[in-house]
């Protein structure tokens, strides 16, 4: 399993036990995200299908990508989504339902932006305020790069006594944190067919040394094996 192959040994059982035990409290609404890298995709499909075995009514995964993903890991990840489609189909078949969170159909439609500061704000410990608890972490040792001051809501008593004014400018700055307005090495986005269909997150994107909205090719590939999936899933459903 791709827990104890990427954790620390033995933490695979202890994982397996507290998912359990968390399963007989009726009140406690429980999702597991399993997160694969170029090392652990091989797991995938084994993985996923152990935790719908346990009977978890809802899981996800996602992909790791602080390491870029070779030719060979993107065929392998390729090659696991189609068994993971196998065993989705072959459960909806016995249960009609589709505990995996990433072939459920979304719903809402359209391009993907990006929610920060939009539904959500981050205080630091140092009792600064961005728009999500991700961007302290990319802006560090940035602090004098333009996009620093466009997208730091400032220090938190500064915020409070002048929100009305502060909030709404900065806010602005985060309206093109949008799908449309991101580009990979080859392509910007909004020439992409699958544009309406792909998510990516600006910042985690950016944590593999790309500028901020600039997605990595690999994440592109990554983004089109997954719709891919997710399209062939939609069509064998309906056929049932």
């Amino acid at each position: 399993m791709a827990q104890e192959a990427l954790r620390k040994k033995g933490s695979f059982k202890k994982t397996v036990s507290i998912i359990e035990e968390l399963l007989n409290y009726p009140n406690i609404d429980i999702e597991v995200n399993s997160v694969f890298t170029p090392t652990t995709v091989d797991y995938l499909s084994e993985s996923i299908k152990f935790i719908m075995d346990l009977s978890v009514p809802s899981t996800n995964f996602s992909f790791s990508i602080i390491k870029p993903w070779n030719q060979a890991s993107l065929l392998k990840l390729e090659k696991e989504m189609m068994k993971l489609v196998k065993i989705l189909v072959s459960n909806f078949k016995r249960k009609g339902n589709i505990p995996v969170v990433n072939f459920r159909e979304e719903s809402g439609t359209g391009i993907f932006f990006c929610a920060a500061g939009k539904d959500r704000l981050a205080i630091t410990p140092d009792e600064e305020i961005w728009g999500c608890f991700l961007f302290p972490d990319y802006f560090k040792g940035k602090e004098h790069s333009p996009e620093y001051q466009k997208l730091y809501f400032g220090p938190l008593d500064n915020f409070i006594e002048n929100h009305k004014n502060i909030y709404p400018r900065i806010l602005s700055n985060y309206a093109r944190l949008s799908m449309d307005n991101f580009s990979s090495s080859h392509l910007g986005c909004f020439l992409c067919p699958e544009l309406e269909n792909c998510a990516v997150c600006p910042i985690n994107a950016s944590f593999s040394g790309n500028h901020l909205g600039e997605i990595p090719s690999y994440l592109c590939k990554i983004q089109k094996i997954k719709i891919k999936g997710k399209e062939k899933f939609r069509r064998e459903i309906q056929k049932i």
